[in-house]
């Protein structure tokens, strides 16, 4: 019965936002394309909203730091061919990639390969792991492990023995197992040696105090200065529904059964929102999208973030012999972007135009009702930044400069002609030359797939998005997930993701229960009980957050 309501109640709220789509369709003369009167306009007929007392509540807003009791001067050295191999690991003594130490050294060929050491750590701490290897591929990806869980992944491509540091590695005290794990392998351990590592320093986590869309919103506002003032003190939970359902979808269902938690952030799609998808296709389900944004962030207090698997135009699909419904991907339509943004295809710029108007109106009673949404468009263009023109999204298919005309052309749409001005824009394009500029970007994200139950940090893909922003003032997060990181590690090392979006489907669900085949049960535990991983239970009001903490706290 209780469902039943709540199905009536969100039809009945859908019927209502159907209305205000219908009263706000209009011409482009109407919405006044970068015109600062007709936006003056609509300021001054305005109804006056009432005035919100701004408060913080008890919520700990202190700086964390990683404790350490270890000494400064502790050094643990091992020969690599003392060690325990495991797999297909063995010991060479050809001196190839130059002199090594001792009698030999560690080949590490095919994934899973190992060389383990046992090793006594007088206290808990934080420790850097010091290897001198050789690669025999570029961007070689590996492992250290503890206790036969993978904690840290380090890259190498020296083809002759260097020194390769895994940085902030959290160790806790007493007898443990160590190791090295190949995952892209072809490496060639010679010493591991184990020292302390320097404390984390948090000035990186100091960010602009401005939204990139100087007439953003007053809640877009209070969800940003929340965000600010979280960043590297905690990190938000999310979760993608596989239905674009909230409390109702099988992941959250699940996740409050296991935890008794649950997510902070809510992330939707809004690919059936799309002409090519809604009108063309028929495609259900997407109607609800925006009363669900609606309902988690009214009803529950809760953080929502919206994607787009924006389906190509109609008459630019089915080829390949592929279905309709793969119209996103790069192999599933002849669409080429680069084309369309050069007026060498004037039918396919303008239904791009004409999908980005009809967006704008299905989104626009989000912005008239004031929920701040993470707006992250054309995510993953430039594919896998370790390889090249892999771009596995039709947004990315045609490179850098058509991707980046497109994010400016939708940014001004929604911004000035449109004035969605509760969305903050999270770029997801995965490659730095692909960055538009810091006037069109809130939060850099990247979407981290690492191999299953791999609870690293993902510190490679961080510091990659710490490169984009010019002045380096900009929140970064992991936008999409598959298996979840160690949140106790990554605060150690310094790799504070600002919030995690876990996909939905396989890398959270099983035969519509909890799944560990990507994050162990005990991860998923660890995670949603941890002390910096909010949930939804511990969100402050975010309705009231002060738009300017500095200023409130001062007053205080």
């Amino acid at each position: 019965m209780k469902k039943i309501k709540r199905i009536f109640a969100l039809t009945l709220a859908l019927t209502m936002s159907a209305g205000m789509i219908g009263c706000g369709n209009s011409t482009k003369e109407e919405n006044g394309k970068n015109d600062t009167k007709s936006r003056s306009a609509d300021d001054s007929t305005a109804e006056e909203k009432p005035a919100v007392t701004e408060t913080t509540g008890d919520f700990d807003l202190s700086e964390f730091t990683a404790a350490s009791d270890v000494s400064e001067d502790l050094s643990l050295e091992f020969e690599a061919e003392k060690g325990t191999l495991l797999n297909e690991a063995m010991i060479m003594d050809k001196a190839f990639a130059g002199e090594f130490s001792g009698d030999g050294y560690v080949a590490l060929y095919e994934k899973d390969d190992e060389v383990t050491f046992d090793i006594e750590l007088p206290a808990k701490g934080s420790y850097n792991v010091i290897l001198r290897l050789a690669s025999d591929n570029v961007n070689s990806e590996n492992l250290i492990t503890s206790d036969g869980n993978a904690i840290k992944k380090f890259t190498s491509g020296d083809p002759k023995f260097a020194e390769v540091t895994a940085e902030n590695v959290l160790l806790e005290g007493g007898s443990h197992t160590l190791g090295v794990r190949a995952e892209t392998g072809h490496i060639y351990v010679d010493t591991l040696k184990i020292v302390p590592a320097d404390p984390v320093d948090l000035t990186q986590y100091e960010v602009t105090d401005t939204l990139c869309n100087p007439n953003a919103s007053d809640n877009a506002k209070r969800l940003y200065s929340f965000l600010r003032a979280v960043y590297g003190k905690y990190t938000i939970s999310g979760q993608y529904s596989g239905d674009n359902m909230g409390y109702e979808s099988r992941e959250f269902i699940e996740i409050n059964k296991r935890t008794g938690k649950t997510p902070a952030i809510l992330g939707l799609d809004v690919m059936n929102l799309g002409i090519s998808t809604k009108v063309d296709h028929k495609a259900g389900g997407g109607d609800m999208v925006p009363i669900q944004a609606m309902d988690w962030y009214n009803n529950h207090n809760g953080i929502v973030t919206l994607c787009w698997h924006w389906h190509a135009p109609s008459q630019y699909l089915e080829v390949n012999g592929q279905p309709w419904w793969r119209g996103f991907y790069t192999d599933s339509t002849n669409f080429d972007l680069g084309k369309a943004m050069s007026g060498e295809d004037k039918e396919g710029y303008d239904a791009i135009v004409a999908e980005l108007d009809n967006m704008a109106e299905q989104l626009k009673p989000l912005a008239e009702a004031d929920i701040p949404i993470l707006w992250r468009p054309l995510h993953e263009a430039a594919g896998d930044p370790r390889y090249p023109n892999n771009a596995w999204f039709w947004w990315g298919a045609s490179g850098r400069e058509p991707y980046l005309e497109l994010y400016k052309l939708m940014y001004d749409k929604f911004v000035n002609e449109y004035h969605l001005d509760n969305l903050i824009w999270v770029w997801n394009a995965q490659n730095q030359s692909w960055y538009p500029g810091d006037e069109y970007v809130d939060i850099v994200g990247y979407d981290c797939y690492p191999a299953e139950r791999d609870s690293s940090s993902q510190k490679y893909y961080y510091d990659l998005l710490k490169e984009c922003s010019p002045t380096g003032s900009k929140i970064i997060a992991e936008t999409e997930n598959g298996a979840m990181f160690d949140p106790d590690a990554a605060f150690n090392e310094g790799t504070r993701w600002a919030y995690f979006s876990t996909w939905n489907g396989e890398f959270a669900i099983k035969d519509s229960q909890l799944s560990d085949r990507y994050t162990t049960f005990e991860m998923w535990d660890k995670i949603y009980a941890g002390e910096r991983v909010l949930t939804l239970e511990e969100l402050p009001d975010l309705k009231s957050w002060p738009i300017d903490l500095e200023a409130y706290l001062a007053a205080k």
